[in-house]
């Protein structure tokens, strides 16, 4: 049998009780149909073989990672925006423009290099936390270190 068989019959045993969850973490129906498929995306790229016994344990535990990973993006994304624009201004303007270049100059001058690098990894390459901590080759806590000093650092920039 093929791998694409494998996985195909993997998909229709477990495809409801992966999306129940991620259903159940992310509220929302598209999001989760999405996270459900990436991790058989992902298996597919990966050539991941999987055993029987485990095979549930692990596609569930994907689909929770997944949908905090999604989670933690979208609580970034909500915080960078935050910066960026008072509650007042929610339409975009010529203001907002500004915000956003003066954003980027203040990420170009984030010291020291690797938290500039971070940074940019992390929110401009879109890249998780063990991703860009692989890349930089450091811990997930100096990731997370980095962020969060070069958030408040450009946040008291902006202010």
């Amino acid at each position: 049998m093929t791998q694409e068989k494998d996985i195909e019959m993997m998909f229709r045993r477990h495809y409801e009780k992966m999306y129940n969850l991620a259903r159940y973490i992310l509220s929302d129906d598209d999001e989760s149909k999405d996270v459900v498929s990436e991790v058989f995306t992902q298996i597919l790229a990966d050539d991941v073989v999987l055993l029987p016994e485990s095979e549930e344990g692990y596609l569930m535990r994907s689909v929770r990672n997944r949908c905090l990973n999604q989670i933690a993006h979208k609580s970034v994304k909500e915080r960078v925006a935050k910066l960026l624009l008072d509650d007042a201004d929610v339409i975009l303007s010529e203001d907002t423009d500004e915000r956003l270049e003066q954003l980027l100059l203040l990420i170009d001058d984030l010291e020291p290099p690797i938290r500039k690098l971070i940074f940019r990894l992390r929110y401009l390459q879109d890249k998780s936390y063990q991703e860009v901590a692989d890349e930089v080759g450091v811990s997930k806590v100096t990731v997370f270190n980095h962020l969060s000093k070069a958030m408040d650092w450009i946040k008291k920039q902006i202010k």
